[in-house]
């Protein structure tokens, strides 16, 4: 039965009429991960993405980066996020959905936070719609209180981020695994901020994944 549906599979891309979401340009490549997955974006667009894969540890906390914070995920981003181009929002992750969501299986979401009158203006919470392909259940439990942007700051002033991050009380961490996420990772000082609020509430099991990285931050 397995076989037959595979066979299928193949005979579909071969009439595959799927066209990338960043170039627009037909995907007719057959490869090991097409036959597996829905492909949305072609391998010359995933190569300009240039994928990373960077493991660290922040505050002693296992921590992955898919990419690096590049002039190509700078502009989808951009476009996602600040042009409202909502068909973007899987196309970060899609090559690598089926091998996150076996890493982080029976993990609960919860995403640093935005500004709550930015995502009401834009009509979505940008960092919940690139994560939101794993399928794993949203704990929406940390607030942003002030509307800050840490690019508008200097290192030495990001580390009071944490002054404008609370957590729900009433949220129910206790004994769960929590997969800490965010679009762009640069000092860590948001992440570090949320962290710290987390392990308050007791949970079993903490990582952290991230879409990019900002590399000429390293030793933080």
């Amino acid at each position: 039965m397995q076989l037959i549906r595979l066979k299928n599979r193949i005979k579909q891309l071969f009439k595959s009429e799927n066209y990338c979401k960043i170039c627009f340009k037909k995907i007719n490549q057959i490869s090991l991960h097409n036959i597996f997955s829905n492909n949305i974006i072609c391998r010359k667009c995933l190569k300009s993405m240039d994928p990373k894969f960077y493991s660290f540890k922040v505050e002693g906390v296992k921590t992955i980066a898919i990419f690096e914070y590049n002039q190509k995920i700078k502009e989808l981003l951009y476009q996602f996020k600040g042009c409202m181009d909502y068909e973007l929002k899987d196309v970060f992750l899609t090559y690598y959905v089926d091998y996150l969501k076996l890493l982080f299986a029976g993990y609960y979401i919860i995403c640093a936070p935005s500004f709550k009158e930015h995502d009401q203006r834009r009509g979505f919470n940008h960092v919940k719609e690139i994560f939101s392909s794993l399928n794993l259940e949203y704990i929406d439990c940390l607030i942003k209180t002030k509307d800050i942007k840490q690019a508008n700051l200097s290192l030495d002033k990001r580390g009071d981020i944490y002054k404008y991050i609370e957590i729900d009380e009433s949220a129910n961490l206790n004994g769960k695994k929590i997969l800490l996420v965010d679009d762009v990772y640069t000092s860590g000082s948001t992440i570090k901020a949320c962290l710290k609020l987390i392990k308050a509430k007791n949970p079993r099991k903490i990582r952290i994944l991230l879409m990019s990285r900002r590399t000429i931050y390293d030793k933080y």
